[in-house]
């Protein structure tokens, strides 16, 4: 992998992330290909930019304020791993959340996400909505 696509993966990642912040359903959908998918920890993939969208969407109401930080990027090829945490207050309890996961991505030509596997503990996600 040239310099020059290893920074473009990791301005990707630092934009991604800051859309997230943001609040920015829009700029995260863009980040894919017209048919990317994403799924998150083995779960059924939101295919399509609108899918995102609204996945998205879903994610940013339940921690309203969302603030998702770039912890790194690890990248071979076609693929990438984007790193973050994810820190905010859960909408229905108040509690204060702070996950670290991360994205396997695999790119395409145009350097838009063709497929994104997301990974994350949900039973630590579960105990600190919870409070616990």
């Amino acid at each position: 992998m040239t310099t020059q696509r290893a920074q473009k993966i990791e301005k990707m990642a630092v934009e991604h992330a800051i859309a997230w912040s943001e609040g920015a359903s829009d700029k995260i959908a863009e980040l894919f290909a017209e048919m990317g998918t994403i799924s998150v920890n083995g779960g059924a993939p939101h295919v399509g930019r609108a899918a995102i969208r609204e996945n998205a969407k879903e994610l940013l109401a339940t921690f309203p304020g969302l603030v998702v930080h770039c912890r790194g990027t690890r990248h071979a090829g076609d693929k990438a791993v984007f790193i973050w945490t994810l820190e905010g207050n859960h909408a229905e309890t108040g509690n204060f959340v702070s996950l670290p996961g991360w994205h396997e991505w695999e790119l395409d030509d145009d350097m838009h996400v063709k497929r994104c596997k997301g990974f994350f503990d949900a039973g630590d996600l579960e105990r600190q909505i919870k409070g616990e």
